[in-house]
């Protein structure tokens, strides 16, 4: 059996780079590539790594046909060599152990084979049953979460862990691991209900651009779509970090430090910690402090404002907090006392930080 249908070069390429974004490695090969379906006028490229679903759809004309690339990557190279109208062959021979798959793709006077395997390997995607909706931009969604996104932390390699979220309740949209929050604020987005997710599910979003997406919740899966396009993500539950007991609503001091200057120290103590595995700080009236394997350094930055409070903090984690705000001018600190989360913010702007601090030990003191 052999059909034939026809697309654009450009448009069948730019659909197989994005949906390949989210393949990864794996033991059942159908699962490192992309299926290919086409039917009814329409071409749909769908890839999965079964936690995350990415689906483009262009058009098309000729046969309905459907097969599963193999060695995908390849023939995504093979793809970006074409321009025009691009013609798909796919050829069915032959029965059980001697059936034959084959693809030809044709472009004016280039051609290029590929095996393929058979689309009914390929796992189905469940249909979401949306029980709360809203509307946003995806770049402006893609923005709050890669704002938030550090402060999930990673999954462990062979099992994907809680912290690996970016989590939605309200106006809030945050992501924690246990020693630090990033929170950003915006009462023009509410979720209509708490769900997280998993952050690397939504950097997909930047294949939209600047358009305006529709996102359905279901309850255990979220479908992201602007009709064309569209992700279907894990929802890993609605039980989310209840923020406002966090953030502390008083504080016994705050100070101001210039941005640039407080990242450039940071990153000095930095450069000492190759052998430390735990590398903590202690911050006294702007001086910093660091015990290291070898014997201890130390630096200093200009505050605004008073600070007679000594704490301690990780260093990584105060240098991703402050890298937040990396385009402003000035950081704000806020101390509560030594024990308490301290709060990093910047004037004007509804997203804060919050690092916990560390134990002022006798050798953080002594440093």
């Amino acid at each position: 059996m052999i059909r034939k249908a026809s697309v654009d070069a450009k448009a069948f390429s730019t659909a197989l780079d994005q949906v390949s974004k989210v393949l990864r490695k794996s033991s059942i090969p159908v699962l490192a590539e992309v299926l290919v379906a086409i039917s009814g006028g329409q071409c749909t490229l769908t890839a999965t790594d079964m936690e995350t679903w990415l689906f483009q759809k262009i058009p098309t004309r000729g046969d309905d046909l459907s097969f599963v690339f193999r060695k995908t990557k390849d023939v995504a190279k093979a793809c970006r060599l074409f321009d025009g109208e691009l013609e798909l062959e796919f050829s069915d021979t032959g029965e059980g152990k001697y059936r034959s798959l084959t693809l030809c793709m044709r472009c004016g006077g280039r051609a290029v084979e590929f095996e393929a395997m058979a689309a009914e390997d390929y796992p189905v995607c469940a249909p979401i049953k949306a029980k709360a909706s809203f509307a946003v931009n995806a770049a402006a969604l893609l923005k709050r979460v890669e704002l938030v996104g550090y402060a999930a932390g990673k999954p462990a390699s062979t099992e994907r862990a809680t912290c690996g979220n970016v989590q939605f309740s309200g106006k809030y949209v945050f992501a924690l691991d246990g020693t630090r929050l990033a929170c950003d604020t915006d009462e023009s987005l509410m979720a209509p209900r708490p769900f997280m997710t998993y952050a690397e599910s939504l950097s997909h979003l930047r294949m939209f651009g600047d358009q305006e997406v529709t996102v359905e919740l279901g309850e255990r899966q979220g479908l992201i779509t602007n009709g064309t396009a569209s992700i279907i993500f894990r929802i890993n539950g609605a039980d989310v970090y209840p923020v406002d007991g966090a953030v502390p609503h008083s504080c016994q001091e705050e100070f101001y430090v210039q941005t640039r200057d407080f990242l450039r120290e940071l990153k000095y103590l930095k450069e000492f910690t190759a052998n430390e595995r735990k590398p903590y700080v202690r911050f006294t009236g702007g001086c910093l402090f660091m015990p290291t394997s070898t014997g201890k350094c130390s630096t200093r930055v200009e505050i605004d404002g008073h600070s007679d409070t000594t704490f301690a903090f990780p260093l990584p984690k105060m240098l991703d907090a402050v890298r937040q705000f990396k385009d402003e001018p000035r950081v704000k600190l806020k101390i509560t006392s030594a024990v308490s989360p301290i709060m990093v913010e910047a004037d004007g702007r509804g997203d804060f930080a919050l690092v916990c601090p560390v134990r002022l030990t006798d050798r953080l003191m002594a440093a």
